[in-house]
């Protein structure tokens, strides 16, 4: 066998699997987190993605994966367990048509929604700067608290 050949199938097949690691969030919850993207790379030679990897929170402190929700051009609609925690981490990567480098950011916060209520994620990146702003809207008025990032040391054991 060709050995260039062989190499070219070895990394292609570890390539694969990385990404075969990923599954979609799906939640048979009702929709309560909407995510609205706006992103500029900065350049037409390069690209920036998003998505948000969802995670439940246990008890005792301890995160699951439960799914990746990639994110685009238009705003996506998911819905998260309330009256329990759930860890977002939302993932910046940006790469370049002619570059093999890719980087790559992450923005975590823990939330803890609450029932009947709604939440929204804006996520941007524009100048080189990240951010997300969520947000939650009480069922009876239409006005928004932005709520703060919380890292998950500030979790606690129940």
């Amino acid at each position: 066998m060709n050995t260039k050949f062989h190499s070219y199938t070895v990394v292609l097949g570890l390539i694969l699997s990385g990404c075969a690691g990923l599954k979609t969030y799906e939640s048979n919850l009702e929709n309560n987190l909407q995510i609205s993207t706006e992103t500029d790379s900065g350049s037409i030679l390069s690209s920036m993605r998003t998505s948000v990897d969802v995670h439940t929170v246990n008890p005792d402190c301890t995160i699951e994966y439960a799914g990746t929700v990639k994110l685009g051009d238009r705003s996506e609609e998911i819905g998260i367990p309330t009256g329990r925690s759930t860890y977002l981490v939302f993932v910046y990567e940006k790469g370049g048509f002619y570059s093999s480098t890719e980087t790559s950011m992450t923005y975590e916060t823990l939330i803890r929604p609450r029932a009947g209520y709604q939440y929204t994620a804006k996520v941007t990146y524009e100048d080189s700067l990240y951010n997300v702003v969520l947000n939650e809207t009480r069922p009876e008025s239409k006005k928004k608290r932005e709520i703060a990032t919380r890292g998950m040391h500030t979790c606690r054991p129940v």
